[in-house]
Formats: structure tokens, C-alpha cells, sequence
């Protein structure tokens, strides 16, 4: 039997299970064991607009990208407190597209030219694995073997579109009172954008065998500290340190330390395939003040990835077709990780009603090139809206849109022009709507 068959016939089973259960036509305690009484299935319908405007590196360019998703997730419970499977299928319906659709991770890019007729949908089965529950009351710990989608989990990740980034391989937590364990173990990924299964790569194209990374975790009281190290084989090898602290009831501050480390397979690439020369680090320090209504989140961060005669850059991700860790207010619409850059940025807004929430959104970035001082940045108004009326109370939408500027660049290095940089602008725009429901 096809694996898709399989699936729908687990998405279906403990609903079917539970109607012939209204009709005495199964034993009641079947249905009433853990593994269908605690299952769950929800769907999601996710509409997407992404567009960006730029003139940076090329003569100026629309990116855009409009997608209909649908999303079934299966959650089941556990046989015996021990076993169960989580299974979730993902759809994406192609409304529209620009020609470099591709860069906004919403549609399938079916050929190798960046053009709009190469847009088009997808479907997959993109995450289904068995789930373990081990341990005792004072020690919790699971694990999981298959594929899944790893949300800031040691140093990967996992971005949302239409679908999500998942990885195929093994991860673990064990919980013992405040503190965390956390490993996994991947080997290939299927990206937010495609059905595709792929292996990690190089810069230069080359199968990297795995990703393994863990990280200790310790929330406390007012406290939480995060440090988590990992490896793309034989590639990159990072590390990362996340404090935050609760100093009053309204504010709370926070550091961040990304330290990553070029290895053979990094260093034997050609210098042009090269982020950084053989190491990179970023620093962020983070404040955040809420009160009442209000909310003001602000970040200030600077970089370092040396290269030589170019700018370098800090790499977000550890491999291609995989996605870091990486929460910086540095990573906006243009990522501000260039070598020797100072960032400082915000996201302000206010609770206007229960249902309404707007706010704006503000990067600045510098950087100093052959003795000239070249600023980046973007200005962004933010709105959601989530209605409380019964009938609409699992809808939401959200929208950002603005300008930004920048420079003129090869590579991300500035074309210079009479000893003077050349200015590029920006301007991007998202929608997303979403509706949810719970089916079982």
C-alpha cells in the first residue's frame, strides 16, 4: 500500500472509529484507550501574499508570490502510555506569481529559470513520525524517528510559508524539573516550498551527510538560558548562548551570542562561495517593555565575518536546504549580518481593541566600506486582526508593509562610483490569512 493511502487512512481511522462507536458497532473500550481518546486533527486554510520590490543587484526586480494552502495535522495518543504518530499533510494552490517568484518560499519553483510560468503548487506528506514517551514522572523524555519539523531546536530551525521546513532523522527531549535536554540527528530535509526530498549542501553543491546539534536548556523563575552547539558535517560547527531575564513585572532584557566556525569542506570552497574566511560571530543585546495595551520590543546588534577583499556575511543556516536558529531582530527583510555592521531596530505597536493590534517596525544597519559609512533600512507598518465573535473566533490576519533602502551591490559588496556609493531602494508588502478548525 502507497505510503499516501496509509496516511489518509490514519487522518480518517479514530474519526470513523468514534461514529461506528456511537453505534455500538465497536467495543467501547477500544475507542476509549489513550491513543484515540487523546488523538486530535485540526485543519488550516492559509492564504499568502508575499511581495518585494528591489533594485539592489540587479535592474529592479519584483519578487512576488500568492498561494491557497491547506494543512491537516493528525495528532494521536499514546498505546500503553508508550507509542503513538503524528502525521500532517500539507497543500498549496498557485493564485498567482512574478518571474524570481521563487525567493519568497511560498510556490513550488518547477524549472530552473526564475520565471512566473515555473510557479506552481505542491503537495506532500511532509511530516509523519512515531513518537516514544519515556521516562517517569520525575524524568519526562521523549523521542521521535522520522520526519518532523524542528522549531528553533538547537542550532536549526524550521520556517513557515504555505508548509513548513521538516528534516528527516531522530530527536530527543528529557525534562527534569527546570532544565531541558535537547538532540537531534538529520540527514535530509523538504523545504517550505516543495515536495521535494533533499540532502544538505554546500555553498558549492556538495552532499553534506547530516546535521547533528543539542542544547541544555534552564527556565526559571525570571530566568531563561539556552546554550546549544552543532555540527553540518565536516562544514560549519556553531555555537549559541541565549539569556533573557523578567527585571520587573514590564520589562525584560536579553543577550544573544552566535559563534560559528568554517571546517574543511567550508574552507576548500572557492572564495566567491565563501559567506566569511574561516570564522563568524554575531552579538544582540534585546530589551523589551509591555504594559497594559503596549508593547516595544528593541535590538541592537553588531557582526563580524571577515573576508577578505569583499564583505562578508554571517550565515543565518548551517547547510543549504536547511534553516538555522537564529531569533537576532537582525534577521528582518534584509538580513543586517554583514562583517563590522552595527544594527539597532524595533517593533512597537499597541492593542487598539481585543480584536485589533498595529504597530511599526523599524531597521537601521551600518557599515563602513573604503572609508564611507553605508547605512541600510526598512520602515514597516504591522497590523493583526483576530475577531472574538464566535463564528470567527479561529480567524486571522496580518499585514506588514513598507519601504527600505540600501546599496548597490556584487555579492553584497557596494559598487562604488566616483569614491561614492550608489543608493537602491525597497519596497515589500505580506499578507496572511489564516482560519483554523478543529475537526476531531
Amino acid at each position: 500500500m502507497k505510503i499516501k493511502n496509509i496516511a489518509i487512512i490514519a487522518l480518517i481511522f479514530p474519526a470513523f472509529c468514534q461514529a461506528q462507536d456511537k453505534n455500538n458497532h465497536l467495543p467501547h473500550q477500544l475507542l476509549s484507550d489513550p491513543f484515540f481518546s487523546d488523538s486530535s486533527l485540526a485543519l488550516l486554510l492559509r492564504n499568502h501574499w508575499k511581495y518585494l520590490k528591489e533594485d539592489g543587484a540587479n535592474p529592479k526586480t519584483v519578487h512576488a508570490a500568492w498561494g491557497q494552502g491547506v494543512v491537516l495535522d493528525y495528532k494521536s495518543g499514546y498505546f500503553a502510555d508508550l507509542i503513538g504518530f503524528d502525521l500532517s499533510y500539507y497543500g498549496a494552490v498557485k493564485l498567482g506569481a512574478s518571474d524570481y517568484f521563487n525567493t519568497r518560499g511560498i510556490l513550488y519553483k518547477a524549472g530552473q529559470e526564475n520565471k512566473k510560468s515555473n510557479a506552481q503548487g505542491f503537495s506532500k506528506f511532509s511530516q509523519r513520525y512515531v513518537k516514544l514517551k519515556l521516562g517517569d514522572g520525575t524524568l519526562k523524555s521523549e523521542l521521535h524517528g522520522g520526519w518532523e519539523s524542528l522549531p528553533n531546536f538547537g542550532v536549526i530551525n524550521t520556517s513557515w510559508r504555505l508548509s513548513p521546513i521538516t528534516y528527516l532523522g531522530w530527536n530527543g527531549v528529557a525534562e527534569l524539573g527546570d532544565t531541558q535536554l535537547r538532540a537531534a540527528y538529520v540527514s535530509r530535509s523538504v523545504d517550505r516550498s516543495s515536495p521535494e526530498q533533499l540532502h544538505f549542501k554546500t555553498n558549492s553543491g556538495k552532499h553534506i551527510a547530516y546535521i547533528a546539534t543539542g542544547e541544555i536548556i534552564y527556565n526559571g523563575d525570571s530566568v531563561t538560558l539556552k546554550y546549544g552547539a552543532g555540527e553540518s558535517d565536516g562544514y560549519l560547527r556553531r555555537q549559541h548562548l541565549f539569556l533573557s531575564s523578567d527585571v520587573t513585572p514590564h520589562l525584560s532584557v536579553g543577550s544573544q551570542l552566535y559563534l560559528t566556525r568554517a571546517l574543511d569542506a567550508y574552507r576548500a570552497m572557492p572564495a566567491q562561495q565563501r559567506d566569511f574566511d574561516r570564522g563568524a560571530n554575531h552579538y544582540a543585546l534585546e530589551m523589551s517593555w509591555k504594559e497594559d495595551k503596549f508593547r516595544s520590543r528593541w535590538g541592537l546588534s553588531y557582526t563580524r565575518a571577515e573576508k577578505k577583499d569583499a564583505v562578508g556575511l554571517y550565515p543565518r543556516h548551517m547547510s543549504r536546504h536547511s534553516f538555522g536558529n537564529f531569533i537576532s531582530l537582525a534577521s528582518a527583510g534584509d538580513d543586517y549580518l554583514r562583517d563590522k555592521e552595527l544594527m539597532v531596530a524595533t517593533m512597537t505597536d499597541y492593542q487598539f481593541t481585543p480584536a485589533l493590534l498595529g504597530g511599526v517596525a523599524v531597521n537601521a544597519g551600518n557599515i563602513r566600506y573604503q572609508g564611507l559609512n553605508i547605512w541600510s533600512g526598512e520602515v514597516s507598518l504591522y497590523g493583526r486582526w483576530s475577531p472574538s465573535y464566535p463564528a470567527l473566533k479561529d480567524l486571522s490576519v496580518w499585514v506588514m508593509f513598507g519601504p527600505g533602502w540600501s546599496y548597490k551591490n556584487v555579492n553584497r559588496t557596494p559598487l562604488l562610483h566616483h569614491g561614492d556609493y550608489r543608493r537602491s531602494h525597497t519596497l515589500s508588502g505580506e499578507i496572511i490569512i489564516d482560519y483554523r478548525f478543529k475537526l476531531l
